[in-house]
């Protein structure tokens, strides 16, 4: 009876740190804002890079100014990371003036932290 007892003592060490090496986080995830020139102007795809099967939430913002004024465009929403490892969360497309000037902020977050990108 002392044998089981003892051995059973010595499994639990060794179940719990297999549960704790299992529940290590991840690294907070990726992000990329995609820029490319269009016919109509200026096309913007925030694009969350990390695990397949890791969601998570983002926050979008673009900021543009120019002789016309200021306008501004916020979005926000949960992701999931697809099977090619990246997810796009967003696409805004705007007109392009000579002298516009942009700023975009992507922020993306999941189980393991966040992460910041700017344009």
């Amino acid at each position: 009876m002392k044998l089981i007892k003892w051995t059973s003592l010595v499994c639990v060490p060794l179940v719990f740190g297999c549960v704790a090496a299992t529940a290590l986080p991840s690294s907070p995830p990726a992000c990329e804002i995609r820029a490319s020139n269009t016919a109509a102007g200026l096309m913007l795809e925030s694009v969350v890079y990390g695990a397949p099967g890791t969601f998570g939430s983002y926050s979008f913002s673009l900021e543009k100014s120019g002789p016309a004024g200021t306008s501004s465009v916020s979005q926000g929403g949960d992701y999931e990371i697809g099977p090619e490892g990246e997810a796009v969360v967003s696409v805004t497309e705007v007109n392009r003036g000579a002298k516009d000037r942009y700023s975009a902020l992507l922020t993306v977050e999941d189980g393991a932290g966040y992460h910041r990108c700017s344009f």
